[in-house]
């Protein structure tokens, strides 16, 4: 539908760095310049991908004859726009809680693609924002929503993000421009014009045949072939089989089949159902594939690893492609690698030294020979794996963490599912992750063990075990925790003086 001459149409493009965000917005003027069509175009570029606002805002409206030429804005409104368009699932949804997006007015084309925060990678659990709540905001938000996975789309397309939005945008048909001329504007700039224009197109062609107004996947993968471990119950067959690979991909079958015995032995318990089951299947596989160095350098090396950085970089066929990976082995990862009667004289040592703390900087081009076999020979260790200090230390620290969750089962099976879910804190490496050992062993040793050790555990113990979890997952320095275990320990004693 054209909007009347005599009101402009209100563009905002949220995008982030290196999107090509600029490129859309220019497309977008130079077509509507071609059409004759008066234009004003401002944008505010972000200091980095995330720390500022990257957005373009434009206004258009058709000259009239005989008036003065319009005066149009130079900012955005709120509740004045009448085109969304945003490239990711979280930049769309802060532009709708700035009021940008009206329900009355707005078409909202975003992208439910996600580039998580810093704040969600380094998240003590998963930090990830829930996509699907999102999603409601935006289609409750906006009068018009077309969600649609435009990253799957440019991958198939093996065109860019912003020629795909190009072609969704033109096929809204919002705009008082036609497709042709859009297509015109990027024949105009005369940059990759072939892979544009058929960027373009598959971004049109996904939008026209969409039979909702909502799209939530436009270009799906796959359906990834379910596999199940028939001896378990039928939620923990699944994941007990996503384990498995995992697992043996990581080590090797025995070490899969050691899993599996873990399973065994807590199947066979009374108190011991599906759902609590599956939970363990799923943080045992991850504990069990604890990111030592080896595993590191495996990951990094993956051929499908390579292909993804090679269509984040955009390169053409032919393109010679770079990845070179920054990395920092501390102490207790390089030392990790020895057997542990040699790796615990050694980190002493560092520790008298002042060392215990300290970080090897290193660059390594994984597609240059010298940079490939150097973490290929790391890779390599995973046989040696079993008799590094680093296992040896995953095994005392594992076999502790189970013989908790199996007593805990025993008299309290809610609280054991908790339990479970305190492995997440233990995550990472380095500092990151003795911050999660520590406050693990704080709930531990303050909480779990005083109740298994008493005639009768507390009966809000599930609930003490969830907000210590969650107390530690908010604040990893463990200022927040040591708040939580003091106000659990006054409880007690205030029922107490309560009752005297």
């Amino acid at each position: 539908m054209t909007p009347p001459v005599t009101t402009p149409t209100r563009l905002l493009i949220a995008a982030l760095g290196g999107e090509g965000g600029g490129v859309l917005a220019g497309w977008i003027t130079e077509a509507a310049v071609a059409s004759g069509l008066v234009v004003s175009r401002t944008s505010i570029p972000g200091v980095a991908q995330r720390t500022g606002a990257t957005t373009y805002y434009i206004e258009m409206i058709a000259a009239v004859t005989g008036k003065p030429r319009p005066v149009l804005a130079l900012n955005p409104a709120p509740g004045q726009v009448d085109i969304l368009l945003a490239s990711e699932l979280l930049e769309a949804t802060r532009l709708a809680g700035t009021g940008m997006l009206s329900a009355d007015r707005t078409t909202l084309i975003a992208n439910t693609a996600r580039v998580f925060t810093m704040d969600e990678k380094m998240a003590m659990a998963d930090g990830r924002r829930d996509s699907d709540a999102m999603i409601k905001i935006l289609e409750t938000s906006a009068r018009h929503a077309i969600l649609a996975d435009f990253n799957a789309i440019a991958v198939t397309a093996k065109a860019p993000l912003s020629a795909i939005m190009l072609g969704a945008l033109a096929a809204a048909e919002v705009l008082p421009l036609s497709a042709d001329a859009l297509r015109a504007a990027v024949r105009h700039e005369g940059k990759s014009v072939a892979a544009n224009l058929s960027g373009f197109e598959a971004g049109f062609a996904a939008i026209s045949s969409g039979a909702t107004s909502s799209i939530a996947a436009v270009a799906p993968s796959p359906e990834k072939k379910v596999v199940a471990v028939a001896e378990f119950p039928a939620r923990t067959s699944v994941v007990a089989a996503e384990g498995v690979a995992r697992l043996t991909d990581y080590q090797n079958a025995a070490y899969a089949g050691t899993y599996l015995d873990h399973l065994r032995r807590f199947a066979a318990m009374p108190d011991v159902d599906d759902a609590l089951l599956s939970e363990l299947a799923r943080h045992l596989a991850v504990r069990m594939s604890v990111e030592d160095v080896i595993r590191v350098a495996q990951l990094k090396l993956r051929a499908a690893r390579l292909a993804r950085v090679t269509a984040e970089a955009k390169a053409r066929p032919g393109d010679i492609v770079d990845i070179t990976e920054f990395m920092k082995p501390g102490t207790d990862e390089i030392l990790g690698l020895f057997p542990p009667l040699l790796a615990r004289p050694l980190m002493r040592l560092a520790t008298k030294l002042g060392l215990a703390d300290a970080a090897m900087p290193l660059t390594v081009t994984t597609t240059r020979l010298s940079g490939f076999l150097r973490l290929k020979f790391l890779a390599a260790l995973r046989g040696w794996r079993p008799r590094t200090h680093k296992f040896h230390e995953e095994q005392i620290w594992l076999r502790h963490w189970l013989g908790l969750v199996e007593a805990t089962a025993k008299r309290d099976p809610e609280a054991a599912r908790e339990l479970i879910a305190t492995a997440k804190i233990v995550r990472g490496y380095g500092a990151t992750y003795k911050r999660g050992m520590t406050s693990f062993e704080r709930i531990a040793s303050t909480l779990v063990e005083p109740a298994l050790t008493a005639a009768h555990p507390p009966p809000d113990l599930a609930d003490q075990i969830l907000q210590a979890r969650i107390a530690a997952e908010k604040d990893p320095e463990g200022a927040a925790l040591t708040a939580t275990l003091s106000a659990i320990a006054l409880k007690p004693s205030r029922i107490l003086q309560a009752a005297q």
